[in-house]
C-alpha cells in the first residue's frame, strides 16, 4: 500500500512538474504564420462570422430585400475594401499591434491605436456571452431521443397559444430562452433576488473561456485546425437547412421571396437616407474594420505576401456569405412566421428563438438541434479567437516581457475577461449584453477608421504610403487601381466615415 501511495505522489508531482513547465514556457518572438492560407483562413474567420447570420438579413428585412444590397455593395467599395486594404499593408509593414503601429505613423493621434484595442476589449467580453448561450443549448440538446426542451409547451406558465404549428413552436422558444437560458422573472411580478446569478450560464462561461484560452495557448499557429472546420461547417449545415425549409414549402417560399426578398425600390434609396446608413455600419462591423484585428492578424503575414489578392478574397466572400444567409433566412420566414425578422430585430432572438424553433421540427431527435447549434459555436467561436488573439498580440507587444510567460498571461487575461461577463449571467444580465452590443459598435468605429484613413493618406503621405506597398511588399499596383486607392484614401473614404 505504501509503495502505491508513493507512486500515486509521484505521478501527481511529476504531472505537476510538467504542467508547471509548459505554463512557463515561452514562445518564440512572435513568428509568422507557415504559408498565405493560413493567414487567409484567420483573416475569413474574423470578418465571417455571427454578423453576417443576424444583422444582415435583419437589415435586409428592414430594408426591402435586393434594395439593401446596392448601397450595402456601394459601400464595399468606398469603405470597406479601402479600408481592408489599409489595414493589411499597416500589418504586414510594421509587424506590430496598432497599440504600437500608429506611434511610428503620427505620435500625435497613437491613442488611435489604443482606442481600436479598447473597444475589442469590450466585445470580447460580451461576445463569448453568446458563446455561452450556444453551449447551453448543445448540454440541452444532447439527449436524441426526447424533443428539444425549447420545442415543448409543457413548462410551468407557458403561454395558451403555445401550439405544435410553426407560430405556437416559436412561443415555445422564445418562453425557453428568456425564462430558462437568460433565467428572467416570470410576468411583471417582482421577486426576491430577482438578479440573481445564473450559476448554470456561470459554468458555461467558463467553459467557453477555457476553449478560447486551450486553442490560444498554443499561440496564432496553434489556431488553424480549428479554423478549418469552423470556417467551412456553417456552409454545409445552412445549405441542409435551405434543403429542408425548400422540399416542405417550395411554392410557398419561391411566391414570399419574390415578393418580400428579390424586389428592388430604386425611389426608397433616394428617399429613405438611414439604407444608406445601415449599409455602410454593416460594412464596418461585419468585415471587422476599425477595431485592430485585420491589422493585428497581418502583422504575422510574412513581408511579401499578396494582401492584394487577399482583400479580394475576404470582402468577396464576405458579400456572398452574407447574401446567403439573408437568403437562407428569408427562406426560413416563407416556413416559420411572415413577421418574425422584424419580431427578432437586430437582437440574438433570430438565433436563438426563431431557428431552435425550426429545427425542433426537424425530426431525427435532437441531432439537427446539435449539427445547427454546432454552426453557431462555429460562426461565432473562430471570430472570438481573432478578436482575443488581437487584444493579446497588443498586450505582448506592450510589454514584450510577458512573452517569457505566454501561457500563464493568456490563462491569466481569459480568467479576468470570464469575471468581467458573470454580470451578463444575472437575470438581467441580458441589458448589460445590449448595451455593449449596441454601443460598442456604432460612432465609434466611424470616427476611428476616419483617423486612421486621415493618418495614413494625409499625415504620413499618401504616395509615400504607395510606394511601401510597391517597393516593400512587393504588391502590383496598376495605374487604374493607384487612382482608385487615390480616390478613396483621398475623399471618398474619410467623407463618407465622416
Amino acid at each position: 500500500m505504501k509503495i502505491f501511495v508513493h507512486h500515486v505522489k509521484q505521478t501527481i508531482h511529476s504531472s505537476l512538474g510538467l504542467f508547471k513547465k509548459r505554463l512557463n514556457a515561452p514562445l518564440p518572438e512572435r513568428g509568422t504564420f507557415k504559408n498565405w492560407w493560413s493567414s487567409v483562413l484567420s483573416l475569413i474567420s474574423y470578418s465571417v462570422g455571427l454578423g453576417n447570420f443576424w444583422r444582415f438579413p435583419y437589415l435586409c428585412s428592414k430594408h426591402h430585400g435586393v434594395t439593401f444590397l446596392i448601397p450595402y455593395f456601394i459601400a464595399m467599395i468606398c469603405i470597406g475594401a479601402p479600408l481592408y486594404f489599409l489595414e493589411l499593408a499597416l500589418g504586414q509593414y510594421v509587424s506590430l499591434a496598432p497599440t504600437q503601429l500608429f506611434s511610428y505613423l503620427c505620435p500625435a493621434l497613437s491613442g488611435v491605436g489604443y482606442g481600436m484595442i479598447l473597444i475589442l476589449f469590450a466585445v470580447v467580453i460580451y461576445y463569448n456571452i453568446v458563446i455561452a448561450w450556444t453551449l447551453f443549448y448543445l448540454g440541452a440538446g444532447l439527449s436524441f431521443m426526447r424533443p428539444n426542451p425549447w420545442g415543448t409547451c409543457e413548462y410551468q406558465d407557458m403561454p395558451q397559444n403555445c401550439s405544435a404549428e410553426p407560430g405556437g413552436r416559436l412561443i415555445a422558444a422564445k418562453y425557453y430562452f428568456e425564462h430558462i437560458v437568460l433565467d428572467q422573472p416570470i410576468g411583471d411580478e417582482v421577486q426576491l433576488g430577482a438578479n440573481s446569478i445564473h450559476f448554470k450560464m456561470v459554468v458555461t462561461l467558463g467553459v467557453a473561456w477555457f476553449l478560447v484560452f486551450v486553442c490560444l495557448a498554443g499561440g496564432i499557429r496553434g489556431t488553424k485546425k480549428v479554423l478549418i472546420f469552423t470556417v467551412f461547417y456553417p456552409y454545409v449545415m445552412m445549405a441542409f437547412i435551405l434543403a429542408w425549409t425548400a422540399d416542405k414549402s417550395e411554392d410557398l417560399m419561391t411566391y414570399k421571396l419574390s415578393e418580400t426578398f428579390l424586389q428592388v425600390n430604386t425611389s426608397y434609396l433616394v428617399t429613405e437616407i438611414s439604407v444608406w446608413n445601415d449599409a455602410s455600419t454593416q460594412v464596418i462591423y461585419s468585415l471587422g474594420v476599425a477595431y485592430g484585428g485585420i491589422t493585428t492578424i497581418a502583422s504575422y503575414n510574412k513581408i511579401d505576401q499578396n494582401i492584394l489578392r487577399d482583400t479580394i478574397i475576404v470582402c468577396l466572400l464576405e458579400g456572398l456569405t452574407s447574401i446567403y444567409c439573408a437568403y437562407v433566412v428569408f427562406s426560413i420566414s416563407s416556413y416559420m412566421s411572415e413577421e418574425f425578422l422584424m419580431v427578432s430585430g437586430n437582437t440574438p432572438d433570430l438565433v436563438f428563438v426563431t431557428f431552435p424553433a425550426l429545427v425542433s421540427r426537424m425530426g431525427f431527435g435532437g441531432i439537427w438541434s446539435l449539427l445547427f447549434f454546432f454552426m453557431i459555436l462555429a460562426l461565432g467561436f473562430d471570430s472570438q479567437l481573432m478578436m482575443v488573439e488581437a487584444v493579446t498580440t497588443a498586450l505582448f507587444d506592450e510589454f514584450h516581457i510577458l512573452r517569457r510567460r505566454y501561457v500563464a498571461v493568456i490563462a491569466a487575461f481569459c480568467f479576468v475577461l470570464f469575471l468581467l461577463g458573470i454580470p451578463m449571467t444575472l437575470q438581467e444580465g441580458k441589458k448589460i449584453f445590449d448595451m455593449l452590443n449596441v454601443y460598442t459598435s456604432s460612432h465609434s468605429l466611424l470616427l476611428l477608421g476616419f483617423l486612421e484613413v486621415v493618418i495614413v493618406a494625409y499625415v504620413y503621405g499618401f504616395r509615400k504610403f504607395i510606394g511601401i506597398i510597391k517597393e516593400e511588399l512587393k504588391v502590383w499596383v496598376p495605374t487604374p487601381l493607384y487612382y482608385f486607392w487615390a480616390a478613396t484614401w483621398l475623399c471618398l473614404t474619410p467623407a463618407s466615415l465622416l
